[in-house]
């Protein structure tokens, strides 16, 4: 009589649970009590997490393994799954979670923020005075909110290291003064949290990106201060002046630094850091790229998911451009896909050159991203929500305006004259482009087109990993929409 799997040892329960696909775990601890417990245990999910979700290319959390409970990886684990089979399916569907009362006033900024293993969304917003709130990602909330009084707010950063003391960097402008708070959150007596002011910088460049103590300070330009705000070392990178060339982002990977703003993208060699005191290089760029008049460029860093059969041959960075295009009556919008050639050096031998010593013009090196997929849209019209966000994994989400061809005026033969037709709502999009998820295909996917039936959005952020949508609007609601 063949023995039943109760009476089998645990670690060949253990064995037999780490060979079963996901569903196939998901049926087998059904059999028994003991089996469920032992399909509970880290080493059943921390193989099941890496066969399935790594492996195939599926967003998944920026963390080790180890460093989750059991309990926490079957959880993301299981998440993972079905975002995976969303995102697969020929009918990628979009749920609504929860939208927020109008209270606060017109939503300016959004931002997710995952901070000591909570999940928070950030919303800047004008009301009497502008104010920065701290919502749970779940319920919307708000658990902390900070105000500097007669104050505007003109720009934000979200730290990408989770335990650097500064979680916020946030311009404020005051009458005559324009400074950069760094802000704090820490757990209060009362089981709740504060907001704290950590460093106030004295500066009018905006902050556009935070990575642990270093902050990227940009003007409105051409020049992007790299500042260590604990130990006051800086650098400054200059890029060739386009005049109002607003920042977008800035990216820091292998010892280079991309600068992307709205016309252009500039490629620096991770500069000579400065003590106060010592005379500050500036350095110019390797590479220099105008784009022209865009409306807007999102980058994304490559995963860093261990693993992935592809992940060898994947860009370390990739560009989604929105070509706003010459034509200003062009009733499409084309949006093409990027990535950096393999075969560009990150990490160059030569020391960067400051601009006392080099040309005021950048090297003479061909731009290294090539063109590898394009999206066109049919919708053109007033862009009151200009962010675009793209995920490491070659996913994206935006906002297409209503289309400003659904009526108004038209030329005829001899006059123009009044058309009235269908009303045409702006809309959320999700697409899929080249990368680990679509593994390896060419083509670019739109996969889903949500109509907005409310008075429109004014900010987005987009967390790639948890398939989450945040969208703010200018009547002060907050929605979130999950994948």
């Amino acid at each position: 009589m063949s023995p039943s799997l109760d009476a089998l040892n645990h670690d060949i329960l253990i064995y037999i649970f780490t060979a079963l696909a996901i569903p196939e775990i998901l049926l087998l601890r059904r059999v028994s009590r003991r089996l469920y417990l032992v399909s509970e245990q880290h080493a059943v999910w921390n193989t099941a997490c890496t066969n399935e979700i790594l492996r195939n290319g599926i967003p998944f959390l920026k963390r080790p393994l180890t460093s989750f409970s059991a309990k926490d990886l079957e959880r993301e684990t299981l998440r993972a799954y079905e975002l995976g089979l969303n995102w697969r399916s020929p009918t990628t569907t979009l749920h609504h979670v929860i939208s927020t009362p109008i209270k606060f006033g017109a939503i300016e900024g959004i931002r997710f923020l995952p901070r000591h293993g909570r999940n928070w969304i950030i919303t800047t917003s004008i009301g009497i005075w502008w104010t920065l709130c701290i919502r749970d990602c779940d319920s919307l909330q708000v658990v902390a909110q900070w105000s500097p009084g007669k104050a505007l707010f003109n720009g934000m950063a979200v730290n990408s290291d989770d335990h650097s003391d500064a979680a916020i960097a946030i311009s404020v402008h005051w009458i005559g003064c324009t400074t950069v708070e760094l802000l704090s959150i820490s757990d209060d007596s009362a089981g709740g949290i504060t907001i704290h002011s950590r460093r106030i910088l004295d500066t009018s460049s905006k902050p556009v990106a935070l990575d642990g103590d270093i902050i990227a300070l940009c003007d409105h330009d051409s020049e992007t201060m790299i500042l260590n705000w604990k130990t006051q070392e800086q650098a400054l990178l200059r890029s060739p002046d386009t005049w109002q060339d607003k920042p977008l982002h800035v990216a820091f990977t292998r010892g280079s630094i991309f600068v992307v703003r709205a016309r252009s993208i500039c490629i620096f060699d991770e500069p000579q850091m400065a003590l106060p005191g010592d005379s500050l290089s500036v350095v110019l760029p390797r590479i220099f790229k105008s784009f022209g008049w865009l409306d807007g460029v999102a980058l994304a860093l490559g995963s860093s998911a261990p693993f992935c059969p592809v992940s060898s041959s994947q860009s370390p960075l990739s560009l989604l451009v929105r070509d706003k295009g010459g034509d200003p009556w062009r009733l499409t919008e084309l949006f093409q896909f990027m990535t950096l050639n393999a075969d560009f050096n990150l990490t160059p031998d030569h020391t960067s050159q400051d601009i006392s010593s080099t040309s005021h013009e950048p090297q003479s090196l061909s731009f290294p991203f090539s063109r590898i997929s394009d999206l066109s849209s049919n919708y053109r019209g007033p862009l009151r929500c200009s962010d675009m966000v793209l995920g490491s994994y070659g996913t994206a989400v935006w906002v297409q305006p209503s289309d400003w061809a659904a009526g108004g005026l038209i030329a005829g033969e001899n006059f123009v004259e009044q058309v009235a037709t269908s009303t045409s709502r702006e809309s959320l999009v999700v697409a899929l482009f080249p990368g680990l998820l679509n593994q390896g295909l060419p083509e670019a996917h739109i996969k889903v087109v949500l109509e907005c039936h409310g008075s429109g959005w004014s900010c987005l952020d987009y967390d790639e990993a948890r398939g989450l949508i945040a969208l703010g609007s200018g009547s002060g609601e907050v929605t979130v929409y999950r994948l």
